[in-house]
């Protein structure tokens, strides 16, 4: 699977893909946060992510990860946590 800017993910898509084992998952909570891996902000807890997914879900939410950034090179993916209800 080919992934792009923009694209929506699911965290369990980015666990599939084996991303969360080879490259740097950098998981920022709002857009306004400024992306990039050496940032505090981010987050690199994929198995958090799970769970937010799961406890979201219970209450008829829905968290997918827009994707801002992919460098390949330095094997990274940044993502925006976006979460939507009803």
């Amino acid at each position: 699977m080919e992934i792009k800017e923009g694209e929506l993910l699911t965290i369990d898509e980015v666990i599939k893909l084996e991303l969360a084992k080879k490259w740097k998952i950098a998981i920022y909570g709002s857009e306004r946060e400024e992306v990039g891996p050496e940032e505090e902000s981010a987050s690199y807890d994929t198995e958090g992510e799970r769970n937010l997914e799961r406890i979201t879900s219970m209450d008829g939410g829905r968290v997918r990860y827009r994707v801002k950034s992919l460098d390949e090179d330095k094997k990274t993916l940044s993502v925006i946590r976006e979460v939507t209800w009803g």
